[in-house]
């Protein structure tokens, strides 16, 4: 429609005539144009315009019309009786949850369809040819025209139907019908509108003046070009309507607002909407309150707690959602993660007794036990539905404070939501709490929220929600080929003959593309200005323009210049350097870790005890200093971490921390453990020797988690697994040259450069020339090139040469234990390692041909103690020792914002290289 039939369409308005739009949101534009007008007028009252949308006007006319009080079902209440037909019905794609409903919602849409197009079919004789699915899908209507028979029910696809029944039995005088908005018309429609009497449709409006084709190189530059479009047409005339069409609109929703976002300038707030809204359950009021609800009956899993914590929802006050996140992060730091956790197991852990309100838990339990007592014994949707908002009530998420208006109005769709589910009850079903959760997340998922319109001056909107709409200009995106006309599919519980002869959507290509070309035409006569656009590429095919935009458009032209996303942008961040250092200080808070930091305060006198600090990290600190100087400082004082997802099963972190607690069993001295290499070789029954150690340790170490969640016979295999491995280790030490074991986990404190460290040495064992051997135990790849200078990617084991040992012992060996199945060695650094450790060695042997030297031990002691001194004076800077690869496993991108000098970091890495070759 143009602007002349705007003007009828007033004009037909302000003489109370009635308006019947094709949709409820063309109905709702038009409304808003209504008013617009008047305000424009200077007008502060006028009477309320007669705008119905088509199903709006045959409910009420229905209505008005019938004796016969029969309950109108709404959507949810015809799907769930569908459903339970299916189900009833016993047919194999209906033994599950998930693919019935999928049924029920295609059943359902059959059944419209031929009320729409085909009505003769609602009788069931003349379904009787129908073979196989068609022929299931005669019975199951069967079974529903009973069940609206008995239960004195109507479906709304039907109320057409039955409405022009009343219509042909009265012929009285009726209001005069002005049609908006319709593509097309169908069947049903028709003959209701010729039975009411007088209408007409509004006829096409004149070809807009300006109608442009381009095309664009890829998706991204014509939707920049759009954004861009957009943004001139709105600084040239702030009262301009613009009406952006897509079909990816919901697909590409984020992409789509963020290119609009943008284009500053639009002086307009907000500058657009969407005609479309998001399912309910992406909006976080109401899929935070559905966990909640869902919590208190099931597990949920770990992500979306932390989901749900980071929304606030889950706790009235600030604090108790700070303690919340602080919760999960201690259990995490203990390895006590869980991939699904209940209300009960979270609540009982120590930690979250320690750190949770006890008004939280007292509240959270308090409505779970509500709730046990309640589903004791089965209740009706009505009854569940009214106990949802005393249930949130309860735990403090039904009334949060300081709400805005789009939260306001996600609340009260949420609320209708719940009360649509209520609504399940009219036929006196009983059920218990979990089956009411399912219809209440199928309803979410199927009701669409969006904002109430603020009438922003840009619309986007896809082909179809765009009917009876009106624009100053219309950009069409997407217009290619295989876009558009749309494709589709034809039913598939209907014939194919039956849907064809009835000209049913998709039946064949030819209707859709007389659709398409309907909705074109009509968009071309909704405004002065149209462009199509298209890109040439998307996903590495090349496209080509539509025919239906070339016929009206001609051939697509180069997007014009001033639409070109500049080539050279605008640098989002400005790099410098920072040579800024924060020392620690007096205010670091003491925690509870493995590392202390001692400063001396410059005003104290000689001989006060410096003050000491505790933070957290070990050995990792100094690690993490020399992979990159700001994951040390971010992690060890900032306090931040990256988390892994927990696993089902064991983490490769447990069942090392399992295999180290089996070899400190093994060597923990007799009678039940070993100390000498001959206590050793004197195991005859190694294996057996090794599965009681084994079973020991797990029966006392086993996490919690994983007896709670893992089948026994899982942890059978894994105490198996461990045995045969530990088994394997031993039977390659046995051929070590003399060795004893002094001992095991050993701690340690020492000071380097004002650094206190507390330290644990997996096992240092006294060779037979009475110098030490270093131990650290690896389930995985490791190396001794991490140890190389001047930069190490771990300190861990020269630091304990150097630091973590009685400096009046000579170290005659740091070694790697590489403890894999079938790949058991010693990998590291022996002074002399065929005398001491290995006599079997070849020459070729990478302990062989890189022995231990004092030399090295002296340079990682320098190093190290550089380390400690950069760590202590605050050396912060972000400079990763490989990148990306010290990078990949950090965790901390959003604090360092290392990916935006990717570019400057990888120059640096190809000149290091080119330097290093011309060496």
């Amino acid at each position: 429609m143009g602007s002349n039939n705007a003007m009828e369409i007033d004009a037909w308005l302000r003489e109370g005539g009635v308006v019947v739009a094709s949709s409820d949101r063309a109905a709702r534009a038009l409304t808003s144009s209504f008013h617009r007008a008047r305000r424009a007028e200077g007008r502060t009252a006028w009477p309320a315009p007669h705008i119905l949308d088509w199903r709006s006007f045959v409910r009420d006319a229905w209505q008005q019309r019938t004796e016969n009080y029969r309950l109108l079902l709404n959507t949810a209440q015809e799907n769930s009786q569908w459903a339970n037909i299916i189900r009833a019905s016993k047919h194999t794609a209906g033994w599950l949850e998930g693919p019935r409903q999928r049924l029920a919602d295609l059943a359902m849409e059959a059944h419209d369809l031929l009320c729409s197009y085909a009505p003769l079919y609602l009788q069931a004789g003349a379904r009787r040819a129908w073979q196989q699915d068609a022929a299931t899908l005669s019975q199951w209507i069967v079974n529903f025209d009973d069940l609206c028979e008995t239960g004195a029910w109507v479906s709304a696809s039907r109320l057409p139907l039955e409405l022009l029944t009343l219509l042909e039995a009265d012929r009285g005088r009726r209001s005069p019908l002005l049609l908006a908005g319709f593509d097309r018309l169908l069947p049903i429609q028709r003959r209701v509108f010729d039975a009411w009497g007088d209408w007409r449709e509004m006829p096409p409006g004149a070809v807009a003046p300006l109608v442009n084709s381009f095309v664009a190189a890829e998706w991204r530059e014509e939707l920049s070009a759009c954004a861009r479009w957009a943004h001139q047409q709105i600084t040239a005339n702030p009262q301009a309507r613009l009406l952006v069409i897509t079909q990816d609109a919901s697909r590409r929703r984020g992409e789509i607002e963020r290119a609009f976002l943008n284009h500053a300038g639009l002086s307009q707030t907000p500058a657009f909407e969407f005609s479309l809204g998001i399912p309910l359950s992406q909006v976080r009021a109401a899929r935070a309150y559905a966990m909640l609800l869902r919590w208190l009956d099931a597990p949920l899993d770990e992500n979306e707690m932390d989901w749900l914590f980071s929304t606030g929802l889950a706790a009235p006050q600030p604090g108790e959602s700070a303690s919340l996140q602080a919760c999960m992060r201690a259990l995490r730091r203990k390895g006590l993660e869980r991939t699904r956790w209940t209300l009960e197991a979270f609540v009982r852990q120590p930690l979250a007794r320690g750190l949770l309100s006890s008004a939280w838990i007292e509240r959270m339990t308090g409505a779970q036990q509500r709730l046990k007592t309640a589903n004791r014994r089965p209740q009706s949707f009505l009854d569940w539905a009214g106990m949802v908002p005393q249930l949130l009530e309860e735990m403090g998420g039904g009334n949060p404070p300081q709400l805005s208006s789009a939260e306001y109005q996600a609340l009260q769709r949420w609320q209708q939501a719940v009360d649509l589910c209520g609504s399940l009850g009219f036929d006196g079903k009983l059920s218990v709490w979990r089956e009411f959760l399912q219809a209440l997340s199928r309803i979410q998922d199927q009701t669409v929220f969006a904002v109430e319109s603020e009438d922003a001056p840009i619309l986007i909107a896809g082909p179809a929600e765009s009917a009876g709409l009106t624009a100053d200009a219309i950009w069409f995106l997407g217009t290619d080929e295989d876009t558009w006309p749309a494709n589709g599919s034809a039913h598939p519980l209907l014939p194919i003959d039956v849907q064809r002869d009835a000209n049913m959507p998709h039946a064949t290509a030819q209707l859709d593309w007389v659709l398409a070309e309907s909705i074109t035409r009509r968009l071309v006569s909704s405004a002065q200005e149209i462009n199509f656009s298209y890109a040439r590429q998307a996903e590495g095919v090349e496209k080509r323009a539509s025919r239906l935009a070339t016929q009206i458009a001609g051939a697509p032209q180069a997007l014009p210049v001033e639409l070109v996303p500049f080539i050279a942008h605008e640098p989002l961040t400005t790099v410098f350097e920072d040579a800024a250092r924060i020392a620690m200080t007096l205010s670091v808070p003491k925690v509870e870790s493995k590392v202390q930091l001692s400063l001396f305060d410059s005003n104290s006198t000689q001989g006060e005890a410096a003050p000491v600090f505790e933070i957290r990290g070990g050995a990792n600190v100094l690690t993490a200093q020399s992979q990159c100087a700001f994951k040390a400082f971010a992690t060890a004082r900032l306090d931040a971490a990256g988390w892994n997802a927990a696993e089902a099963g064991l983490t490769a972190a447990q069942r090392g921390q399992l295999l180290h607690a089996v070899l400190h069993s093994v060597w923990g001295a007799p009678p039940h453990g070993l100390r000498t290499l001959d206590e050793l070789r004197n195991k005859t029954d190694l294996r057996s020797f090794v599965d009681d150690h084994v079973h020991r340790v797990l029966m006392e170490k086993m996490p919690a988690c994983a007896r709670e969640q893992m089948p026994q016979r899982y942890l059978e295999l894994e105490e198996q697994r461990l045995t045969r491995v530990i088994t394997e280790w031993l039977s390659y030490e046995q051929t070590r040259q003399p060795f004893t074991v002094n001992a095991t986990e050993v701690d340690a404190t020492t000071n380097i450069a004002g650094l206190t460290l507390k330290l644990r040495l997996d096992r240092v064992d006294r060779l037979n020339d009475g110098s030490l051997l270093i131990v650290d135990y690896k389930t995985g790849n490791v190396s001794p090139k991490s140890w190389e200078l001047p930069r190490p990617n771990d300190v861990q084991l020269p630091l304990y040469a150097e630091f973590g040992v009685d400096s009046t012992k000579e170290v005659g060996g740091l070694v790697f234990a590489k403890i894999r199945p079938g790949d058991v060695c010693f990998t590291g650094k022996v002074r002399n390692a065929t005398a001491t450790l290995d006599n079997s060695l070849k020459g070729n042997a990478g302990l062989m041909k890189s022995p231990l030297t004092a030399q090295q031990l002296s340079e990682w002691r320098e190093a190290i103690e550089q380390l400690a001194r950069d760590f202590v004076a605050g050396r912060a800077d972000v400079n990763p020792r490989d990148f990306p690869d010290t990078c990949e496993h950090c965790g901390l991108f959003s604090l360092c914002r290392v990916r935006e000098r990717e570019e400057e970091l990888e120059t640096e890495e190809e000149t290091d290289g080119v330097e290093a070759g011309d060496e």
